[in-house]
């Protein structure tokens, strides 16, 4: 009765595509996560030191 409902399993070249695709999509959010930091850093240009004042 409910079994019209259920998609059909791709094949398994269909299959091995879309897990490339999606994991090249991984990839590069993985690499823009990564690299954010630094790019602000370079823009902020702000000196690295930081120096603490105890009186």
């Amino acid at each position: 009765m409910f079994l019209g409902g259920i998609p059909r399993r791709p094949d398994k070249a269909e299959a091995h595509k879309t897990l490339k695709k999606h994991l090249t999509y991984l990839g590069i959010w993985i690499c823009a996560i990564r690299v954010t930091p630094y790019i602000f850093a370079l823009v902020s240009k702000q000196d690295e030191s930081l120096e603490l004042d105890f009186d």
